[in-house]
């Protein structure tokens, strides 16, 4: 009986020891995900510092926008049926009012998908952006090699893709040229 109750004891103090170590696991690997910041981005997108092709589209106010007609802009690809997406869409919406009111920067939000299934992200971005609707392998989402969304970049006035990120918070402040 002695030796049963010391080996419940002694898998009972494993178990434990065994659980805080996991815990120590988990919190490492969530400030290396946090230090890694947005390499997610790599590979959904053209890299970081590419020239962006020429685009043309039309928004869903009828306006047609090309590579030529955008200043500094912030760019959000979105999809319908993307959980991430509806996360972020907010943090985007807030950012981009940040964006346009304080600097001047234009935004421009492409969500892929048929006109139906992104009518709520429409309504939304409506209020803060220039929206194109497109499929996925429409002029901007083969411009920019989307592979995967969402995901945030920002186009400087020269026409380069100076930043990709998974959180549009991360995006960079604007140039000084804009403000």
């Amino acid at each position: 009986m002695p030796f049963l109750v010391t080996a419940v004891a002694l898998i009972a103090v494993l178990c434990l020891l065994n659980l805080l170590l996991t815990f120590g696991v988990i919190r490492k690997l969530r400030a290396q995900a946090e230090e890694k910041g947005d390499r997610v981005v790599e590979g959904l997108i053209i890299p970081a510092g590419s020239a962006v092709p020429g685009f043309s589209a039309v928004t869903t106010a009828g306006e047609r926008v090309t590579r030529e007609s955008l200043g500094e802009t912030m760019l959000g690809f979105f999809s319908p049926d993307c959980r991430a997406c509806k996360e972020r869409l907010p943090l985007f919406v807030e950012q981009a009012r940040t964006a346009t009111r304080e600097t001047g920067r234009s935004v421009l939000a492409v969500v892929h998908g048929t006109e139906e299934e992104a009518r709520e992200q429409v309504a939304v971005l409506s209020e803060v952006a220039h929206v194109v609707v497109e499929p996925g392998d429409g002029p901007l989402g083969e411009a920019f090699d989307i592979t995967g969304y969402p995901v945030f970049g920002l186009i400087t006035a020269d026409g380069t893709l100076a930043a990709t990120v998974f959180d549009p918070a991360r995006l960079p402040a604007p140039s000084k040229a804009t403000v």
